[in-house]
């Protein structure tokens, strides 16, 4: 079976995935195809690994850093209350973080963002929808 993250991550790399906030050096912060959070997103590393412990040391410094630029940026962006940052993989066993920007207005603010997911495919956007937050991200990234 092939890997769904590595599916995307070509057609990233042809220019065919219009979720793309910026390109780092180990990884792609996307946007998040809903938005049931204003400004979920979701970094992912460009090379398949399992887990985090099953990338080289330098390369796990290195995507840390990325995943620290781009929670700051997005919490620049939407300046959350709260900022949950979460790697499971359950799903999808390719190394990827989850951005979910929280507000104190949230339903169930106290809840991790999972016991809502049912309510996630109400929020799913367009490309043409998605560009005003891609560039709000990409100009709190620079």
């Amino acid at each position: 079976m092939s890997c769904p993250l590595c599916e995307r991550i070509k057609q990233t790399n042809l220019g065919k995935y219009p979720y793309l906030i910026h390109e780092f050096e180990h990884s792609y912060l996307m946007l998040g195809e809903h938005q049931f959070y204003p400004g979920y997103s979701v970094a992912v590393l460009k090379d398949h690994h399992k887990e985090m412990t099953d990338i080289p040391a330098p390369v796990q410094e290195k995507f840390f850093r990325e995943l620290m630029q781009s929670s700051k940026a997005i919490e620049l962006a939407f300046k959350p209350d709260k900022m949950n940052m979460c790697s499971l993989g359950n799903v999808v066993a390719h190394v990827h973080w989850h951005f979910f920007p929280r507000f104190k207005e949230d339903a169930q603010f106290f809840d991790p963002p999972w016991l809502r997911m049912q309510e996630f495919e109400k929020a799913k956007i367009t490309p043409e929808a998605a560009q005003q937050t891609i560039e709000k991200i990409r100009t709190a990234l620079k």
